[in-house]
């Protein structure tokens, strides 16, 4: 019987059963016992064990761009980063771990023990025990859709129950054969999980990082899009703008660099998620989120302040390297953790232009317009012209896809559009082509690095979870 070489590497509670993050308070006496109802609560509260998503698609994606020659030989050849913005065939050698994919199957592994093991808790009443059982559904679910869509095939309603998806794993166990599910497979269990934990949610949930019934319909709105279903996401998306619509106002806080709130206070945040890696740690780093020209010149750079305040010249740290940066994460004045920053988690940004995009596709220009217009009033600089138009669907859904370009960078979700586009109609995904260190290197639309590949570790343990091709 194979060894589960990634649940092997990633077993165990994040947060120990005797000592969990502030984030709760926890005060008993000796070690925690997990039979008790209770203790399962602590463990869901404690956002160490489940706020890990994937984030190097960044750099995969067309919004990044590193061209400055000196900034890419102050790149360690060891570092992740270079494999991945290079779309190599390796990124991990058979000695390596894939730290992000471990990170969020650790959180499925997290979720997989509360959900296995809660309801026969004891001391807890039975609606206790159904609202924690929710709250992991609703962490695994994300943690499925983030990991189908990086290290699975694109979705494609023709082949997707044929096509390679990712090992799906819904319990607790250490050891057994860990062939990849099929992409359909890995969507309806996502579908599946959401719908099953609704009904025992709040609407909106006291502190953004818990799961709600507004994270479940977003996660929908989310997942429905990816799979070309616009009717199904425009009305999650809705549902979701229902129960929590408010906007942050660019203009309260372009005069002072160091007052947006961090994502656990962002009001526009549904689910906060962090990615497991950042690129700005300190006050500087070789690796920053360089911007590229191609989205940069998607921006009003005169009066849109998310040009202005959200990305800055790299100057701004103190280096010569040429470029603009996503700056979002040097905004705050504490150095750690900056990540906290940086949501990768549904917002309500993404939900109303999930909803524009479905009208838009569904001929509907007025309806699609109004929306994406909404949300410029909140970007643009206090008595500009932030107004865009449409006189047809097409036009009005180019508007869209280059709004969530620039309302949504930098949140893992550019490379999900690279794929999900390859085959539009009307705005295909185009050739990447990126110069590192001299070499040239060209991804063209639907190219099998569209999917990472999986580290040949896990492969040599687990064969059978095969590369895909």
């Amino acid at each position: 019987m194979n060894k589960n070489i990634i649940l092997s590497l990633v077993m165990g509670f994040s947060c120990s059963l005797s000592a969990c993050s502030d984030w709760v308070d926890i005060k008993t006496k000796g070690k925690l016992i997990p039979e008790e109802t209770v203790n399962y609560r602590y463990l869901m509260n404690n956002t160490e064990n489940f706020k890990y998503t994937l984030s190097y698609q960044d750099v995969a994606s067309d919004d990044i761009n590193m061209s400055d020659e000196t900034q890419q030989n102050a790149i360690y050849e060891t570092h992740k980063f270079i494999p991945i913005y290079t779309w190599a065939d390796e990124i991990y050698s058979q000695s390596e771990n894939d730290q992000e994919m471990n990170a969020v199957y650790q959180v499925i592994y997290n979720c997989n023990v509360v959900i296995d093991e809660v309801m026969g808790s004891k001391n807890g009443t039975n609606a206790e025990k159904m609202a924690i059982r929710a709250e992991a559904l609703v962490h695994r679910a994300d943690a499925y859709l983030a990991l189908v869509n990086v290290y699975g095939k694109p979705y494609n309603a023709a082949t997707a129950t044929t096509d390679q998806g990712v090992p799906l794993l819904t319990t607790p166990r250490v050891e057994g054969s860990l062939p990849r599910a099929s992409v359909e497979r890995v969507y309806e269990h996502i579908i599946q999980d959401l719908n099953d934990a609704f009904e025992y949610l709040p609407d909106v949930p006291e502190y953004n990082f818990y799961p709600s019934k507004c994270a479940v319909y977003a996660l929908k709105a989310r997942a429905y899009l990816l799979m070309g279903n616009y009717s199904e996401a425009k009305t999650n998306a809705e549902e979701a703008l229902k129960l929590k619509g408010d906007l942050e106002d660019l203009n309260l806080y372009a005069g002072d660099a160091a007052s947006y709130p961090e994502n656990l206070q962002d009001k526009e945040v549904i689910l906060a998620k962090m990615p497991r890696t950042t690129f700005a740690l300190a006050s500087y780093s070789a690796v920053d989120l360089v911007l590229s020209d191609d989205l940069l010149n998607l921006f009003d750079q005169e009066h849109d302040l998310r040009y202005s305040y959200l990305t800055r010249p790299m100057s701004e740290l103190g280096v010569t390297y040429s470029g603009r940066i996503y700056f979002k994460n040097h905004l705050y004045s504490n150095t750690y953790p900056k990540y906290e920053s940086r949501n990768m988690g549904p917002c309500v940004p993404e939900m109303m232009l999930i909803e524009a995009e479905s009208w838009a596709r569904e001929g509907n220009t007025t309806e699609s317009m109004n929306i994406v217009n909404k949300l410029r009033e909140y970007r643009y600089a206090t008595g500009e012209d932030y107004l865009l138009t449409a006189a047809t669907a097409k036009e009005a859904l180019g508007h869209v896809l280059q709004e969530r370009r620039r309302e949504l960078m930098c949140h893992g979700l550019r490379w999900m559009d690279q794929r999900r586009l390859t085959n539009d109609p009307d705005f295909p995904t185009q050739t990447v082509t990126r110069v590192f260190k001299g070499t040239t290197y060209t991804l063209e639309p639907g190219a099998v690095r569209y999917t990472f590949p999986m580290g040949e570790l896990y492969l040599e343990e687990n064969p059978e979870i095969g590369q895909i091709k």
